[in-house]
């Protein structure tokens, strides 16, 4: 690991990929500090230096992400999504030991939710109610919905196996600072995926 800095930035400590790689386990959270409008967009909404979340999962060898996008919920490799992402994806890990059975179930559950549409109104309500601070829903009962957001996504799969990432807070009002701030999960860093004198990955 490594401390890396950009110019009137906090320093954030770096894990090259195929270093982190082999330790990222099955329910795993990523979450991304992205430089685009939209992020930017999102993180002043949220008050969080982050502005998106997605989940690791592997599928035989390959290391994948789970996510709630634009485009809906989809699965990409994690060694693209790092490479190609415009800012930090971070690596959280639960702090205490996840049996690899209830990380199965994890997996699977989020599974079940890929192709489901994004919840882009939710999103937006989110944002409005923690910018002008007005309460949001407490009620955390396990439900599925028709569309899901990053955050949403997330705290949900947690849930399905009976892990509040943050007490309080419905996982359909949960933002990423709130993922991120979770007193179950730890940063272990930022990944980094080199490229190569011909702008291939290495």
């Amino acid at each position: 690991m490594r401390s890396h800095s950009q110019q009137g930035a906090t320093p954030v400590t770096t894990v090259e990929y195929d270093v982190g790689r082999p330790q990222i386990k099955n329910g795993d959270v990523l979450m991304y500090r992205g430089r685009s409008l939209e992020s930017k967009i999102v993180r002043w909404a949220t008050r969080s230096k982050y502005s998106h979340a997605g989940l690791a999962a592997w599928w035989n060898s390959r290391l994948m992400v789970m996510e709630a996008v634009g485009r809906g919920v989809i699965a990409t490799p994690l060694s693209k999504n790092v490479l190609s992402y415009p800012g930090y994806v971070e690596w959280f890990t639960s702090v205490e030991d996840i049996p690899a059975g209830q990380r199965l179930r994890m997996v699977e559950f989020a599974q079940q939710e890929l192709g489901k549409d994004y919840a882009l109104w939710r999103a937006v309500l989110l944002g409005f109610r923690l910018l002008f601070e007005h309460d949001v829903d407490t009620r955390d009962k396990l439900r599925r919905e028709v569309q899901l957001f990053c955050s949403h996504y997330i705290a949900e799969t947690y849930n399905a196996v009976g892990r509040d990432l943050k007490k309080g807070v419905s996982d359909r009002f949960m933002s990423p600072g709130d993922i991120a701030s979770s007193p179950i999960l730890k940063k272990m860093g930022a990944l980094t995926k080199r490229r190569s004198q011909s702008g291939v990955a290495t």
